[in-house]
């Protein structure tokens, strides 16, 4: 997949200032990146980025949006966070555990 030339997959994490989860979240999904070249991540304030927020019609933080479609809620698993990214965008609205 080819996003903005981006060759892989793109994670898009969305955290609010307030989020509990949210540090947690951004700590499992870095780490994820640096095992998987074939990711990029992008971290995403709610507050600054409210229409591409709106846009993927996210009802919580942290969320996660895999190659503009699959959504995670919660602080992932790891492992559930290679299957959706290998699954690609089909799935939305998933539980991280």
């Amino acid at each position: 997949m080819v996003l903005f030339g981006i060759v892989g997959h793109l994670v898009e994490l969305f955290y609010s200032e307030h989020c509990i989860g949210c540090p947690e979240a951004r700590q499992v999904v870095r780490q994820f990146a640096l095992e998987r070249p074939d990711v990029t991540v992008v971290e995403r304030d709610v507050a600054v980025a409210v229409r591409l927020a709106r846009h993927y019609r996210l009802i919580a933080t942290p969320a996660i949006v895999i190659d503009g479609g699959a959504v995670m809620y919660g602080v992932p698993r790891p492992a559930a966070l290679a299957a959706r990214v290998d699954q690609g965008p089909a799935t939305k609205g998933d539980s991280c555990r």
